[in-house]
Protein backbone atom coordinates (compact mmCIF):
# COMPACT_ATOMS: atom_id res chain seq x y z
CA UNK A 1 0.00 0.00 0.00
CA UNK A 2 1.07 3.58 -0.53
CA UNK A 3 0.82 6.13 2.73
CA UNK A 4 -1.98 7.63 1.49
CA UNK A 5 -3.71 4.52 1.51
CA UNK A 6 -2.93 3.76 4.98
CA UNK A 7 -3.94 6.70 5.94
CA UNK A 8 -7.66 6.13 4.71
CA UNK A 9 -7.52 3.24 6.90
CA UNK A 10 -7.15 5.11 10.16
CA UNK A 11 -10.48 6.54 10.65
CA UNK A 12 -12.18 2.66 10.70
CA UNK A 13 -9.92 1.67 12.76
CA UNK A 14 -9.99 3.84 15.37
CA UNK A 15 -13.72 2.77 15.64
CA UNK A 16 -12.43 -0.78 14.96
CA UNK A 17 -14.03 -1.64 12.18
CA UNK A 18 -11.30 -2.80 9.96
CA UNK A 19 -11.36 -6.34 8.97
CA UNK A 20 -7.98 -8.65 10.78
CA UNK A 21 -6.28 -8.38 7.36
CA UNK A 22 -6.59 -4.89 7.39
CA UNK A 23 -5.59 -4.33 10.93
CA UNK A 24 -2.57 -6.21 10.80
CA UNK A 25 -1.21 -4.23 7.81
CA UNK A 26 -2.30 -1.34 9.77
CA UNK A 27 -0.55 -2.42 12.72
CA UNK A 28 2.60 -2.90 11.19
CA UNK A 29 2.64 0.03 9.37
CA UNK A 30 2.31 2.01 12.01
CA UNK A 31 5.08 0.68 14.36
CA UNK A 32 7.18 2.67 11.25
CA UNK A 33 5.40 5.75 10.64
CA UNK A 34 4.95 8.67 13.50
CA UNK A 35 2.62 10.68 11.30
CA UNK A 36 0.47 7.57 10.65
CA UNK A 37 0.37 7.00 15.10
CA UNK A 38 -0.34 10.47 15.82
CA UNK A 39 -2.90 11.08 13.72
CA UNK A 40 -4.59 7.79 15.18
CA UNK A 41 -4.12 8.84 18.45
CA UNK A 42 -5.63 12.44 17.78
CA UNK A 43 -8.82 10.17 16.22
CA UNK A 44 -9.48 8.22 18.90
CA UNK A 45 -8.82 11.26 21.36
CA UNK A 46 -11.84 13.07 19.28
CA UNK A 47 -13.53 9.82 19.15
CA UNK A 48 -13.49 9.57 23.23
CA UNK A 49 -14.79 13.28 23.26
CA UNK A 50 -17.79 12.68 21.21
CA UNK A 51 -19.29 11.06 24.63
CA UNK A 52 -19.19 13.93 26.22
CA UNK A 53 -20.48 16.46 23.29
CA UNK A 54 -24.30 14.88 23.14
CA UNK A 55 -26.66 16.53 25.44
CA UNK A 56 -29.50 15.14 26.88
CA UNK A 57 -32.96 14.76 25.16
CA UNK A 58 -36.51 14.49 26.89
CA UNK A 59 -38.90 12.06 25.24
CA UNK A 60 -41.80 13.12 23.43
CA UNK A 61 -45.12 13.20 24.18
CA UNK A 62 -46.00 10.46 22.00
CA UNK A 63 -43.18 7.96 23.49
CA UNK A 64 -43.86 9.19 26.93
CA UNK A 65 -47.80 7.93 26.35
CA UNK A 66 -46.48 4.54 24.36
CA UNK A 67 -44.07 3.71 27.27
CA UNK A 68 -46.44 3.87 29.60
CA UNK A 69 -49.51 2.10 27.17
CA UNK A 70 -46.66 -0.52 27.31
CA UNK A 71 -46.58 -0.88 30.82
CA UNK A 72 -50.20 -1.13 31.01
CA UNK A 73 -50.24 -3.67 28.47
CA UNK A 74 -48.08 -5.81 30.56
CA UNK A 75 -49.75 -5.28 33.95
CA UNK A 76 -53.04 -6.35 32.25
CA UNK A 77 -50.99 -9.56 30.69
CA UNK A 78 -49.72 -10.33 33.99
CA UNK A 79 -52.82 -10.42 35.37
CA UNK A 80 -54.53 -12.63 33.26
CA UNK A 81 -51.61 -14.76 33.36
CA UNK A 82 -52.46 -14.66 36.81
CA UNK A 83 -55.57 -15.95 36.56
CA UNK A 84 -55.02 -18.40 33.90
CA UNK A 85 -52.12 -19.97 34.21
CA UNK A 86 -50.58 -18.44 30.92
CA UNK A 87 -48.10 -15.98 29.57
CA UNK A 88 -48.95 -14.24 26.81
CA UNK A 89 -45.81 -13.71 24.27
CA UNK A 90 -44.66 -10.58 23.43
CA UNK A 91 -42.30 -11.41 20.20
CA UNK A 92 -43.30 -8.94 17.48
CA UNK A 93 -42.95 -6.14 19.91
CA UNK A 94 -39.49 -7.36 20.95
CA UNK A 95 -38.47 -8.00 17.62
CA UNK A 96 -39.49 -4.36 16.87
CA UNK A 97 -37.30 -3.01 19.68
CA UNK A 98 -33.96 -4.94 18.76
CA UNK A 99 -34.52 -3.32 15.16
CA UNK A 100 -35.30 -0.07 16.39
CA UNK A 101 -32.17 -0.24 18.51
CA UNK A 102 -29.75 -1.31 15.95
CA UNK A 103 -30.92 1.38 13.61
CA UNK A 104 -30.24 3.43 16.36
CA UNK A 105 -26.59 2.28 16.91
CA UNK A 106 -26.16 2.15 13.04
CA UNK A 107 -27.10 6.12 13.13
CA UNK A 108 -25.06 6.50 15.93
CA UNK A 109 -22.23 5.10 15.14
CA UNK A 110 -22.96 6.89 11.32
CA UNK A 111 -22.67 10.05 12.87
CA UNK A 112 -19.51 9.27 15.05
CA UNK A 113 -17.86 8.46 11.66
CA UNK A 114 -19.27 11.70 10.08
CA UNK A 115 -17.72 13.90 12.98
CA UNK A 116 -14.65 11.77 12.87
CA UNK A 117 -14.16 12.45 8.90
CA UNK A 118 -14.83 15.89 9.39
CA UNK A 119 -12.04 16.27 12.12
CA UNK A 120 -9.85 14.35 9.36
CA UNK A 121 -10.53 16.69 6.43
CA UNK A 122 -10.17 19.88 9.07
CA UNK A 123 -6.66 18.63 10.28
CA UNK A 124 -5.90 17.94 6.84
CA UNK A 125 -7.00 21.06 5.51
CA UNK A 126 -5.09 23.26 8.16
CA UNK A 127 -2.05 21.00 7.38
CA UNK A 128 -2.47 22.36 3.42
CA UNK A 129 -2.99 26.14 4.20
CA UNK A 130 0.50 25.58 5.91
CA UNK A 131 2.53 24.57 3.21
CA UNK A 132 0.32 27.21 0.87
CA UNK A 133 1.63 29.57 3.30
CA UNK A 134 5.18 27.86 2.86
CA UNK A 135 5.10 27.98 -0.49
CA UNK A 136 3.74 31.51 -0.51
CA UNK A 137 6.95 32.71 1.42
CA UNK A 138 8.96 30.62 -0.85
CA UNK A 139 7.66 32.28 -3.64
CA UNK A 140 8.12 36.07 -2.01
CA UNK A 141 12.12 35.24 -1.35
CA UNK A 142 12.34 34.33 -4.74
CA UNK A 143 10.73 37.21 -5.78
CA UNK A 144 12.94 39.52 -3.47
CA UNK A 145 15.71 37.31 -4.99
CA UNK A 146 14.77 38.39 -8.62
CA UNK A 147 14.19 42.19 -7.93
CA UNK A 148 17.71 41.84 -6.62
CA UNK A 149 19.52 40.03 -9.37
CA UNK A 150 17.81 42.79 -11.53
CA UNK A 151 19.38 45.64 -10.11
CA UNK A 152 22.76 44.06 -9.98
CA UNK A 153 22.70 43.10 -13.58
CA UNK A 154 20.82 47.04 -14.23
CA UNK A 155 24.00 48.34 -12.31
CA UNK A 156 26.17 46.10 -14.73
CA UNK A 157 24.97 46.82 -18.06
CA UNK A 158 25.66 50.99 -17.05
CA UNK A 159 28.81 50.17 -15.44
CA UNK A 160 29.54 48.86 -18.89
CA UNK A 161 28.29 51.35 -21.16
CA UNK A 162 30.21 53.65 -18.67
CA UNK A 163 33.44 52.20 -19.22
CA UNK A 164 33.28 52.08 -23.25
CA UNK A 165 32.13 55.77 -23.23
CA UNK A 166 34.61 58.18 -25.07
CA UNK A 167 34.25 61.09 -22.40
CA UNK A 168 34.75 58.82 -19.38
CA UNK A 169 37.99 59.14 -16.74
CA UNK A 170 39.19 56.23 -14.74
CA UNK A 171 41.05 56.28 -11.56
CA UNK A 172 42.42 53.22 -9.71
CA UNK A 173 42.09 52.94 -5.60
CA UNK A 174 44.85 51.28 -3.84
CA UNK A 175 44.18 49.43 -0.67
CA UNK A 176 46.18 50.80 2.28
CA UNK A 177 47.98 49.47 4.69
CA UNK A 178 44.38 48.20 6.73
CA UNK A 179 43.41 46.66 3.50
CA UNK A 180 46.63 45.68 1.51
CA UNK A 181 44.29 42.95 -0.90
CA UNK A 182 41.97 45.71 -1.61
CA UNK A 183 41.33 47.54 -4.97
CA UNK A 184 39.13 49.46 -6.65
CA UNK A 185 38.16 51.67 -9.79
CA UNK A 186 36.00 54.84 -9.95
CA UNK A 187 34.72 56.01 -13.56
CA UNK A 188 33.04 58.63 -14.21
CA UNK A 189 31.68 61.17 -17.52
CA UNK A 190 33.88 64.14 -17.45
CA UNK A 191 30.74 65.63 -19.38
CA UNK A 192 27.33 64.32 -16.62
CA UNK A 193 29.76 63.45 -13.75
CA UNK A 194 27.69 60.24 -13.86
CA UNK A 195 30.14 57.51 -12.29
CA UNK A 196 30.53 53.59 -11.23
CA UNK A 197 32.30 52.62 -8.11
CA UNK A 198 33.93 49.14 -8.19
CA UNK A 199 35.89 47.28 -5.52
CA UNK A 200 37.50 44.09 -4.45
CA UNK A 201 38.87 42.40 -1.45
CA UNK A 202 37.54 44.88 0.70
CA UNK A 203 37.39 43.56 4.25
CA UNK A 204 34.05 42.16 5.42
CA UNK A 205 31.73 45.26 7.05
CA UNK A 206 30.56 44.31 11.15
CA UNK A 207 26.71 44.30 11.22
CA UNK A 208 26.91 47.80 12.75
CA UNK A 209 29.64 49.36 10.04
CA UNK A 210 29.64 50.40 6.31
CA UNK A 211 32.02 51.46 4.04
CA UNK A 212 31.47 55.27 2.74
CA UNK A 213 32.91 56.70 -0.14
CA UNK A 214 34.39 60.16 0.10
CA UNK A 215 35.15 62.90 -2.57
CA UNK A 216 38.23 65.20 -1.71
CA UNK A 217 39.04 68.25 -3.75
CA UNK A 218 42.18 69.83 -4.10
CA UNK A 219 41.57 72.62 -1.02
CA UNK A 220 38.15 71.81 -0.33
CA UNK A 221 36.43 69.65 3.02
CA UNK A 222 35.96 66.44 1.45
CA UNK A 223 32.55 65.24 0.21
CA UNK A 224 30.40 62.71 1.34
CA UNK A 225 29.03 60.15 -1.43
CA UNK A 226 27.47 56.37 -0.76
CA UNK A 227 27.22 53.60 1.85
CA UNK A 228 27.44 50.50 0.83
CA UNK A 229 28.40 47.06 1.95
CA UNK A 230 30.79 44.09 0.17
CA UNK A 231 29.55 40.38 -0.03
CA UNK A 232 31.97 37.81 1.24
CA UNK A 233 34.42 38.25 -1.24
CA UNK A 234 34.79 41.65 -0.56
CA UNK A 235 33.30 42.70 -3.84
CA UNK A 236 30.76 45.98 -4.65
CA UNK A 237 28.95 47.62 -7.29
CA UNK A 238 27.21 50.93 -6.78
CA UNK A 239 26.83 53.87 -9.08
CA UNK A 240 27.15 57.09 -8.32
CA UNK A 241 27.12 60.67 -8.91
CA UNK A 242 30.66 62.95 -9.06
CA UNK A 243 29.67 66.42 -7.44
CA UNK A 244 30.75 69.54 -9.82
CA UNK A 245 33.30 70.44 -7.34
CA UNK A 246 35.17 67.35 -7.67
CA UNK A 247 35.07 66.88 -11.73
CA UNK A 248 38.66 68.66 -12.02
CA UNK A 249 41.32 67.12 -9.51
CA UNK A 250 39.93 64.94 -6.64
CA UNK A 251 40.85 62.10 -4.11
CA UNK A 252 38.48 59.07 -3.89
CA UNK A 253 38.91 57.68 -0.72
CA UNK A 254 36.69 54.69 1.18
CA UNK A 255 36.54 54.46 4.81
CA UNK A 256 34.50 52.53 7.76
CA UNK A 257 31.84 54.24 9.39
CA UNK A 258 28.84 54.18 11.21
CA UNK A 259 25.84 51.91 9.96
CA UNK A 260 24.13 55.58 8.70
CA UNK A 261 27.28 57.12 7.92
CA UNK A 262 29.24 60.13 8.50
CA UNK A 263 29.42 64.03 7.94
CA UNK A 264 33.49 63.59 7.92
CA UNK A 265 35.69 60.46 7.33
CA UNK A 266 37.02 58.75 10.18
CA UNK A 267 40.47 56.87 9.99
CA UNK A 268 41.93 54.55 8.56
CA UNK A 269 41.46 54.77 5.02
CA UNK A 270 40.80 51.73 3.20
CA UNK A 271 41.08 52.82 -0.14
CA UNK A 272 42.22 56.13 -2.02
CA UNK A 273 43.15 57.33 -5.58
CA UNK A 274 46.26 59.04 -6.26
CA UNK A 275 46.86 62.40 -5.40
CA UNK A 276 47.07 64.77 -8.63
Amino acid sequence: MEHQDYQQLLVPHSLNALEVSEARELEAHLETCAECRAELIALRDDAALLAYTAEPVEPRPEVRARILESVRAERTVDRAGAMNDKVVPLKPRANWNVWTMGLRIAAGLAFIALLIGLIVLWRRDAKLQQEVAQLNRQLNTQQHELVRDRDVLARQREALALLNSPDAKHLELAGSETAQNARGSFVYDQKTGKAVFLADGLPATPPDKAYELWFIPKGHSPVPGRIFTVDSSGHALLPEQMPADAMGNAVIAITLEPKRGSAVPTLPIFLSSPKS
